[in-house]
């Protein structure tokens, strides 16, 4: 009798505590992440690479190579890279601080009108001869980055946050939507756009460098 007592005993503890263990979960749920595992993948992966592209052509320039100008108001390599740093650390202030902690930027896109990641990217990315349009003033370079290893530390530093940012946000990114010069695209896609925005000034470097007055080594 002693033992059939204590056995019904255990049973009943165990049904409370999977009852605690159901209102908790019930009280509790699991957050489901906002982002998929391939979206982190592809933006991180497009972050990384792009940053190290730019690192490789960059790496070995001399001082003169690094401050050449084609004409007097066109950008040098270090103008260019001043340029992307300054912008890699107001677009990740704007994300953080304003895009996902504003309501009114929290809109229902129908999917037929969406961007697509890809078209932020073409677009982004595009320097042909009709794309290219003067930056804003608190987008220009200023000479404050002195030299190739200057700018690689900070900008590596930079681009961290946004990595580590892509890589831990639970926030609802694909749900906030921001104009940019892109369109009307989410703060994922803002993210992808640093990834493109990189990509074209790249290419921007590679013109300077490509230059017949740009000094020889």
């Amino acid at each position: 009798m002693a033992k059939n007592h204590l056995n019904q005993k255990i049973k009943n503890m165990k049904k409370i505590v999977l009852l605690m263990m159901t209102a908790l979960t019930i009280i509790n749920p699991v957050e489901e992440e906002t982002l998929s595992k391939k979206e982190r993948r592809f933006a991180i992966k497009y972050l990384e690479s792009s940053m190290k592209d730019i690192f490789k052509s960059i790496e070995k320039l001399t001082p003169e190579q690094w401050n050449y100008q084609a004409s007097s108001d066109a950008w040098s390599v270090a103008g260019v890279c001043e340029h992307l740093l300054i912008a890699e650390q107001a677009i990740h202030q704007n994300i953080t601080q304003n895009i996902i902690k504003n309501e009114e930027f929290r809109v229902i896109i129908p999917e037929a009108s969406r961007i697509s990641d890809q078209t932020v990217i073409d677009i982004i990315s595009d320097r042909s001869p009709g794309k290219r349009v003067k930056t804003a003033p608190p987008f220009e370079p200023k000479g404050l980055v002195d030299s190739p290893k200057d700018f690689m530390t900070k900008y590596k530093a930079a681009r961290q946050i946004n990595i580590d940012f892509t890589k831990n946000s639970q926030d609802d990114l694909k749900a906030y939507y921001f104009d940019s010069p892109a369109g009307k695209i989410s703060a994922y896609q803002w993210i992808i756009l640093l990834g493109a925005h990189a990509e074209r000034h790249h290419k921007q470097m590679k013109e300077v460098m490509d230059n017949q007055g740009f000094p020889a080594r």
